[in-house]
């Protein structure tokens, strides 16, 4: 597939030149605000608000994949539209277009190798985001990993996109490369008069892979050590204060009628009579674990390890952290990483006569 080498100077004029040029009538990515350091996600259909587009800063307001399917929730767009996320974000939408929650069809997919994100609270309570930013992109060129990033992110193996039309890799500003992974993202370069080169980074996206899975490993391990049995699972979750703002932000959570916000669990003053006169005394919010753990089962397969969970916990919860090691296992057994293709089926949707004997025994 094509290779570029001369990128433009930014992904915003990149960006920009889709917009301009007709291949796209806009663009969908993570724009600056005036407030400095801060970004959102926007469409935009003008090539010089396209220029103030910046999807490789390090940082995620909101997983693009459930803001994409808001876009296309009730069915595609009537025009080309480029959207440029990170590959978790990717992969999310992949698996809401499987659940039915979002539509592909006149959408431009263009995936960046990601070196991670900040965490939102911290980052944006940070004086100096632009030295924080420079120490990320400067850790990144020497083929380190970026230090304060997500612990999902420092232990994310799946950074480089697949199954989209267009990867922009960048070590560094201005370093990078633009290859094509589908005819429709040959004929972009082509129309954009980019020219073609042999991709130089791809020992540079080794050597990061080889500590993501050093992370990884050390991550699943810790997490499985902290989480074994019921007290540590209590130990963990009992900080639950039950806003439900780790199941609002996943993207994978996409009930509009909640089961946990339900009525089944508005109690009458009967039930909480009944489990005193069982228990003696009653922990409130009630449900806190039931609802982790019922959330757990219900997504573990298509967790794409984006890590919006952990850092909109009010309480610093680790749920990221324990949902990845759940769905590593989980995804393993199953042998699927979700989001890698629309042609691989959901596990929980996929009978198969010949599986898990081993439970049987």
């Amino acid at each position: 597939m094509a290779m570029v080498s001369e990128l433009p100077k930014s992904a915003g004029e990149f960006l920009a030149s889709l917009i301009s040029e007709g291949v796209a009538k806009g663009v969908m990515a993570l724009r600056r605000l005036p407030q400095k350091g801060r970004v959102a996600y926007s469409l935009v259909t003008h090539p010089e608000e396209a220029l103030e587009c910046d999807p490789l800063f390090p940082a995620m307001p909101a997983n693009g994949g459930k803001v994409v399917s808001r876009l296309t929730l009730r069915g595609a767009v009537d025009r080309p539209i480029a959207v440029m996320m990170r590959p978790c974000e990717i992969r999310a939408l992949i698996e809401l277009v499987k659940l039915e929650q979002a539509h592909l069809e006149n959408l431009i997919l263009i995936g960046v190798v990601c070196g991670g994100v900040f965490p939102n609270r911290g980052f944006q309570a940070e004086g100096n985001v632009e030295k924080l930013v420079e120490g990320y992109w400067s850790a990144l060129e020497k083929g380190y990993q970026p230090k304060g990033v997500r612990p999902v992110c420092a232990a994310c193996e799946s950074f480089v996109p697949q199954g989209v039309d267009l990867v922009w890799t960048q070590k560094a500003p201005g370093k990078g490369c633009l290859e094509a992974l589908t005819e429709k993202g040959e004929e972009i370069i082509g129309k954009l008069g980019l020219s073609s080169t042999q991709d130089d980074l791809a020992s540079w996206k080794e050597s990061l892979k080889e500590k993501r899975l050093k992370e990884r490993e050390e991550l699943i391990t810790k997490t499985k050590e902290s989480a074994q049995g019921i007290e540590n699972l209590v130990a963990i979750f009992g900080k639950c204060i039950g806003c439900h703002a780790c199941s609002h932000v996943c993207p994978i959570c996409y009930c509009k009628d909640c089961f946990f916000e339900s009525a089944t669990f508005e109690y009458e003053p009967a039930s909480y009579q009944r489990r005193l006169e069982k228990k003696g005394t009653l922990r409130v919010p009630m449900d806190t674990i039931l609802f982790h753990l019922g959330r757990m089962t219900h997504m573990a397969t298509s967790c794409v390890g984006c890590g919006m969970c952990e850092d909109s916990c009010p309480t610093r919860i680790p749920v990221a952290q324990v949902f990845k090691t759940v769905g590593a296992d989980l995804q393993e057994l199953f042998e699927y990483l979700p989001g890698r293709s629309l042609q691989e089926p959901l596990p929980l949707t996929t009978y198969r006569e010949d599986e898990f004997h081993q439970i049987e025994e």
